[in-house]
């Protein structure tokens, strides 16, 4: 890391801001001796340990940083989200639900922005300064974008495509683990270049960039307990190793007396510890069982009946893997679709699942916000079927060892208000810290058994974190840094002064 030969104690003339999506502090932490440009910069600067809102919507980070809001006013928090106007789950559009990143406020009042993959972000309409779209990040809504026409030409002339591909939420072979570990490696030298390419051909007072590759590594990489399922030996650590020598040939090129250097995660990694894979029949059973009691001699309730949802199930994992991979994203977010929303009889479904990562969400079928809704709320009717519902999950234990499998159901609206909460999940399900389950039972619902295929051994923790290191990093201000909404705020601040964020 290049240093000055003189010191300057007041601000930066710069900030390098550089994320690792989804990276771990506990892992990086636990590997620090492997890691040591991770290590010089927790251990020389300001770190900050941040709540985020990945405890309950693990999708929504992304927006809650680069908004400053929480997920009740920005209304995102997976890239397919449920359209109550069309019954069906679709990809979140500009056109939908567009929020202005907070560095578009910094370039209309001068400070020259270059933007490299913040996830979860819609087609630049930045008119000064750089901002590079989704060319290599786990999370995205739209595909390559860049608001530079030339810019878009000498990314893909100088470095082709990413080698992240697509992650497919299906169980993976030995052979496509080892894959995803290589493309990951290859992947973030890849970023770090272009990180360096950009520092050095655009004119920037402010760079942020984020590396999304220990994100997928994360969620496909993690050391699983069983070694038969597991990943290459120290996968993930080779892929937090190879984004070690980019961040070290970053700051290679920088001047520490008069640049700001943060390095960031907006949420971390654990263990896979979810249960989402009873949430569908659980719910099929639930309302089954409820339309029984209510309505004592009327029409069996039907199941769901999909043909996605039906070749989900049967066809092979690897089969699955290689046709997603081989397909546009378009027709990846339609059978998605048909898997979890197609095949309802909304005039008999009070509530259903909606497309998740981790925790279970839920979603009552409300006349006046369901297009097709059914179920009155407030009415007699919805709190006792929500009493049967909480129940419900309530009442699972593992067969095993009887351990409940449910910690809490969350009342969304309650944790997080405003003007898009109908956008969100009803309910969130959220799980006991154990291993996936296979079978479950319950005295009111009966036995079930199910195994996770999401092919992922690692999800999210609810922890995020900053290091500041350079002019400012003890500054009085970050000490008001305390969630990852409060990012956004900060750097406003920074350079444009408290009155202007």
């Amino acid at each position: 890391m290049t240093q000055s030969s003189t010191t300057n104690p007041g601000r930066a003339t710069k900030t390098l801001m550089l994320g690792v999506d989804a990276g771990d502090l506990a892992f990086i932490q636990g590997h620090e001796h492997r890691l040591p440009v991770f290590r010089r910069l927790l251990h020389a600067g300001n770190l900050r340990r941040l709540e985020t809102t990945s405890g309950l919507l693990s999708g929504s980070v992304g927006p809650t940083f680069y908004t400053g809001l929480q997920p009740g006013a920005h209304g995102i928090y997976h890239q397919l989200q449920w359209d109550q106007k069309q019954m069906r789950s679709r990809r979140v559009s500009a056109a939908w639900l567009y929020r202005e990143p907070f560095w578009y406020e910094l370039a209309r009042n001068g400070v020259r922005v270059t933007v490299v993959d913040v996830p979860m972000v819609f087609s630049s309409r930045l008119d000064q300064g750089t901002e590079v779209v989704n060319w290599g990040s786990q999370e995205r809504l739209i595909p390559f974008h860049c608001n530079r026409p030339e810019l878009t030409r000498d990314i893909r002339r100088c470095f082709g495509r990413h080698a992240m591909r697509a992650e497919i939420p299906v169980t993976k072979t030995h052979g496509q683990l080892a894959r995803i570990r290589r493309d990951l490696i290859r992947g973030a030298g890849q970023k770090g270049a272009l990180i360096r390419y950009l520092m050095a051909h655009t004119e920037w007072d402010f760079l942020l960039a984020v590396f999304g590759e220990c994100h997928q590594g994360g969620h496909t990489l993690w050391p699983a307990a069983n070694p038969a399922s597991a990943a290459p030996t120290d996968a993930l650590l080779d892929v937090y190793r190879s984004i070690d020598r980019a961040l070290g040939a970053i700051l290679e090129a920088v001047d520490t007396a008069t640049t700001q250097v943060i390095l960031f995660s907006l949420h971390g990694m654990q263990a896979n510890t979810s249960q989402e894979h009873f949430v569908a029949p659980v719910m099929q059973r639930i309302n089954s069982l409820y339309a029984r009691r209510t309505l004592p001699g009327g029409p069996k309730p039907a199941r769901q009946r999909s043909l996605m949802r039906l070749l989900r199930d049967h066809l092979p994992a690897r089969l699955q893997h290689a046709v997603a991979q081989g397909v546009p994203v378009e027709v990846r977010d339609w059978v998605v679709n048909r898997a979890t929303s197609a095949g309802y009889q909304w005039e008999r479904t009070p509530a259903f699942p909606l497309r998740t990562d981790n925790n279970g969400y839920l979603r009552f079928n409300f006349k006046g916000r369901e297009s097709a809704g059914w179920l009155q709320s407030g009415s007699p009717e919805y709190l006792g079927y929500r009493d049967w519902l909480t129940a419900g999950f309530r009442g699972l234990r593992t067969s095993d060892g009887g351990v409940p499998l449910v910690a809490e159901l969350v009342t969304t609206a309650e944790v997080f208000p405003g003007e898009h909460s109908d956008k969100l999940p009803d309910l969130i399900v959220s799980w006991n810290q154990q291993p996936p389950a296979t079978q479950v039972e319950s005295a009111t619902l009966g036995r079930f058994s199910a195994r996770p295929d999401s092919g992922r051994s690692g999800y999210h923790r609810h922890e995020g974190f900053v290091a500041v290191q350079g002019p400012g990093q003890d500054a009085a201000e970050w000490q008001s840094v305390n969630h990852i909404k409060d990012l956004a705020p900060r750097l406003l601040d920074s350079f444009l002064g408290p009155a202007t964020s």
